[in-house]
């Protein structure tokens, strides 16, 4: 339910279901496709609060989701394409890490966009670093 949130706030330039998404920890972490690693709850906010100040309507379809999870953390990784204002942007290879905690069930950690350079049905790359 959590990424249903998510991926619904980034949608509709929501920063106010974004900032229920996201836990407010100290260890949270953001990386924007081409961008820097953003720490901290308020930086990360103060990130989507820029991206949804443009006004372009866009649109995602989530496609190929696979997920680990226990009880405590749940990593999602999701191929999104991306669309803006009818210009197609591409496709981002997104990772979403999810904690839960007593208090306010589950949270957004970590999410992680990545340009999808090169597309491939194999489970195992054969560029290994």
């Amino acid at each position: 339910q959590v990424e249903e949130a998510f991926y619904q706030a980034f949608r509709s330039h929501d920063i106010q279901l974004m900032k229920q998404v996201w836990d407010q920890s100290d260890d949270v972490f953001c990386i924007h496709p081409g961008s820097s690693r953003i720490f901290s709850y308020q930086l990360i906010i103060a990130s989507w609060e820029q991206i949804f100040a443009g006004k372009e309507e866009i649109n995602i379809q989530l496609s190929d989701s696979t997920y680990t999870m226990d009880d405590n953390l749940c990593i999602h990784n999701v191929k999104e394409v991306i669309v803006v204002d009818d210009r197609d942007l591409g496709t981002v290879l997104a990772t979403n890490v999810y904690r839960q905690s007593s208090e306010l069930g589950w949270r957004m950690v970590a999410h992680h966009g990545s340009p999808a350079f090169m597309e491939s049905d194999s489970r195992v790359s054969n560029n290994l670093h």
